[in-house]
């Protein structure tokens, strides 16, 4: 009986040790992989702000293959796009066509976009604006906003009378961002990982104006960059689907690739 009873005790202790290891690595699994940060803190939509930007790198510049489903109210179409992206607003996209060599050149650095049509030797310039930027893509959004939104990540509220309410849904949580008492921001933050999982942008009178989506995330080293975004504009229904692959965060300083040299020769157009 002493035997079964030493027996047991073994038996149990084993399984104790077990247990704890098997909580210990659940608990590393439910936190985020591979930042050995658990858990998340959801304290306050500031705590949670923070979670976020620790998914992607406050510098750097992301590489990327962006094959996108463009839907308009004109007709839908595919693209195939390199992107180059830095915050706060540099950018560089070039299409990758089935054959030959590229055939739409954007890029956009200090406030200046200038974009190369190599089948039509025109090359245009001037300032990035919302209505200029939208001649070429199919999106009538300021460049810093877009290029936070490429790159998965909020972009920058700016007044000092900036207010943050947070709230847990049912799936999500939810941060809602006002600047002088009007809504600017909402975000769906995933309770699982802090990860975005969505950003819809308003005009500051109550109107969304795009509904963006993310989904499928891609980690890369300690950083996580969505495989898919979707982007709805709610003022004509565009919307916009992106898959991203071969992505790629370096800590590039060059600002040349967001530049473009005028090709001798080409018709220049002012805008």
């Amino acid at each position: 009986m002493k035997m079964k009873s030493a027996r047991g005790k073994k038996y149990r202790l084993a399984l104790l040790i077990v247990l704890g290891l098997s909580a210990a690595m659940s608990a590393c699994v439910a936190g985020r992989p591979g930042t050995g940060r658990t858990p998340l803190d959801f304290s306050s939509p500031e705590a949670v702000l923070s979670e976020i930007a620790g998914t992607a790198p406050s510098q750097g510049t992301m590489k990327a293959i962006a094959a996108i489903h463009a839907a308009t109210p004109a007709g839908a179409y595919p693209l195939k796009l390199a992107v180059m992206l830095r915050r706060p607003s540099r950018m560089r996209v070039e299409a990758i066509p089935v054959l030959g060599p590229p055939n739409f050149y954007l890029a956009i650095r200090e406030d200046r976009l200038k974009v190369l049509l190599p089948d039509k030797n025109e090359f245009y310039e001037g300032r990035a604006t919302r209505e200029n930027i939208a001649m070429f893509l199919p999106l009538r959004i300021d460049v810093e906003s877009m290029v936070s939104l490429l790159m998965g990540v909020p972009p920058a509220i700016t007044g000092k009378d900036s207010r943050r309410e947070g709230s847990m849904e049912k799936n999500f949580y939810r941060i809602d961002i006002h600047t002088g008492g009007s809504l600017v921001q909402s975000l769906r933050v995933r309770p699982t990982d802090g990860l975005l999982e969505g950003i819809d942008i308003y005009n500051g009178g109550g109107k969304a104006l795009y509904r963006v989506r993310y989904e499928d995330p891609v980690r890369t080293g300690e950083f996580a960059t969505p495989g898919k975004i979707t982007i709805v504009a709610e003022e004509d229904g565009t919307t916009l689907t992106i898959r991203y692959s071969d992505i790629e965060w370096t800590s590039q300083e060059d600002d040349s690739p967001f530049d473009l040299k005028t090709p001798p020769g080409a018709k220049q157009v002012a805008f």
